[in-house]
């Protein structure tokens, strides 16, 4: 299972011209995982200089616990987001930039153009992130996410899940931030959990 989830945004033109493919738009997204597998890390470019990497957040573990904060749907298959847009695209929905391997939307990059990105901007901020942790931490307790346990002792002794040790909050923080700064700039965004 995916230990990361990486958010990073593009100019959306930039990924536009990319996608702009005289075979369609699969071949589009084809070239797209291409020019984005290929960037330098710690510079952030391809060679060709056609996409430019603006920014990258890390979700750490708490995409899996996140995605079931916000769609209030487990992950059951990892072949298909589970949940709604635009709730569901924030973690795991998307178009899917190469063939999904062995049937798993786990290491397979996904993109939002920037119109689900100001979808999903406009979801996050409609959304009062402590009420919705307090109605859905027991959900999550019983579901059991991706590494939601184990977060260090509370002051009962006893081991403090994400909720209670503040991860899940810090990680909607972080990726409503995300998507107000894609949002507002126009970006496209392309997730990957590895």
């Amino acid at each position: 299972m995916g230990k990361w989830m990486w958010l990073t945004r593009y100019d959306g033109a930039e990924v536009a011209a990319v996608l702009d493919h005289p075979h369609g738009l699969h071949a589009g997204l084809e070239r797209l995982f291409n020019v984005w597998e290929d960037l330098p890390v710690g510079l952030g470019y391809d060679p060709s200089g056609s996409l430019r990497k603006l920014e990258a957040v890390d979700t750490h573990r708490a995409w899996d616990a996140l995605h079931v904060l916000l769609t209030g749907h487990p992950n059951e298959d990892y072949e298909q987001a589970s949940g709604a847009p635009p709730a569901c695209d924030v973690v795991m929905g998307g178009l899917v930039m190469n063939e999904p391997g062995k049937g798993s939307l786990l290491h397979v990059p996904r993109l939002l153009r920037p119109d689900r990105v100001r979808a999903v901007d406009a979801f996050l901020c409609d959304l009062d992130r402590d009420t919705l942790i307090r109605e859905r931490h027991a959900h999550l307790k019983e579901l059991q996410p991706y590494s939601f346990e184990g977060w260090g002792r509370l002051p009962s002794g006893e081991d403090g899940d994400m909720v209670q040790q503040g991860v899940l909050a810090k990680a909607f923080d972080t990726v409503r931030d995300f998507y107000a700064r894609a949002a507002t700039a126009g970006n496209a965004v392309i997730k990957e959990i590895a």
